[in-house]
């Protein structure tokens, strides 16, 4: 399904670009003139677009903008996958990246990582009061995190070495449980409001930029997520997912 939305939007972006949709005066200060290439969107469910329609997320509708800027050669290499942590993208992802960077021509990289690595607690004794307090000594979401930034230290200082002019971007997380009265509510707020401060400050170690969807998500998870489905599922909907797209594209001048 992703590969029928995805040659949709090639459709449209052709004709968009046979009207002026490409006229590069209007895009942000970011991309040159060239055209063709590849976006590479790297990361975790969320960048895999997990609990959208056919599974397509918020890189589908990065790919589209870009399209109008860089034409129909444009190719998006999608490395996400659902469940992956730091480690596994720099197991999985990473190196891929890194030969394809060497090689010339990537346009854009777009990254959701660092979430999953905070799963680890559920194998923790003291799990039960990170639900209470995430500040309790005994709640081990500082600890993890240590171990999460080195990794993403990693990954962006790698990226950026490969692609020293590459526009990179990297995504902090909503309170996916804003609004819905869920008991991970409050806990989930403070353990991704303590992510997003590692991935903000490694971001700007390398000089990656930031999308930031936070406000958008503020009270609205029963809006934006399926955490209030009759199955319930914390990914965000396709609403949701547009929401982190304009993220994206606003980081990136193309909103």
């Amino acid at each position: 399904m992703r590969g029928v939305l995805v040659a949709l939007i090639l459709t449209f972006a052709i004709v968009a670009l046979g009207c002026g949709g490409g006229d590069s005066s209007d895009d942000g200060d970011l991309f040159g003139d060239e055209s063709g290439g590849y976006y590479i969107s790297l990361g975790d469910s969320i960048a895999d677009g997990a609990g959208s329609t056919g599974g397509n997320g918020y890189d589908t509708a990065v790919f589209g903008a870009l399209l109008l800027h860089f034409g129909r050669d444009l190719v998006m290499e999608h490395r996400a996958a659902g469940g992956a942590t730091t480690q596994d993208m720099i197991d999985e992802q990473l190196d891929k990246t890194l030969a394809r960077l060497n090689e010339g021509g990537v346009r854009l990289i777009t990254i959701t990582i660092g979430g999953n690595d905070l799963n680890v607690i559920e194998t923790s004794p003291d799990a039960a009061t990170c639900i209470t307090d995430v500040d309790d000594p005994k709640c081990p979401v500082t600890e993890i995190l240590v171990g999460t930034e080195e990794r993403l230290d990693r990954i962006l200082s790698g990226l950026r070495e490969a692609g020293p002019d590459v526009p990179i971007v990297v995504q902090v997380y909503p309170n996916l449980f804003s609004g819905t009265g869920h008991p991970f509510e409050q806990a989930a707020g403070q353990a991704f409001g303590k992510l997003n401060d590692v991935i903000e400050r490694v971001a700007a170690e390398h000089d990656v930029l930031v999308a930031d969807p936070r406000a958008a998500f503020e009270g609205k998870g029963d809006e934006l997520t399926h955490t209030l489905d009759s199955t319930p599922d914390f990914h965000p909907n396709d609403a949701g997912y547009e929401a982190i797209a304009d993220a994206f594209l606003e980081v990136l001048g193309l909103g």
